[in-house]
């Protein structure tokens, strides 16, 4: 009974923690997306510059959340893999 209530503990702190982790802003542009930017809005005007800049910038946040989930998943894996070895499971 004891080590189920070391490991429940020791899972929220472990759930608790991943979520501070997990607040990366994926939304800000660095000056290397900003270059692709123009280069891939170069002679376009007005819908059609809009279009390419909000498909580019939705892409990169779709993938930066993924990255960001995929290093939340590992780090939660192996919290619990290192827990499990703890408490002799």
């Amino acid at each position: 009974m004891r080590k189920l209530v070391i490991a429940f503990f020791s899972l929220t702190l472990m759930a608790g923690s991943t979520m501070a982790y997990a607040a990366v802003d994926c939304t800000k542009d660095n000056p290397v997306d900003q270059a692709g930017d123009w280069f891939a809005t170069l002679g376009k005007k007005g819908i059609e510059k809009d279009q390419v800049l909000s498909a580019r910038k939705g892409d990169r946040v779709i993938a930066c959340t993924k990255r960001e989930a995929d290093k939340a998943m590992k780090a939660a894996g192996k919290a619990g893999n290192g827990m499990k070895k703890k408490l002799g499971f």
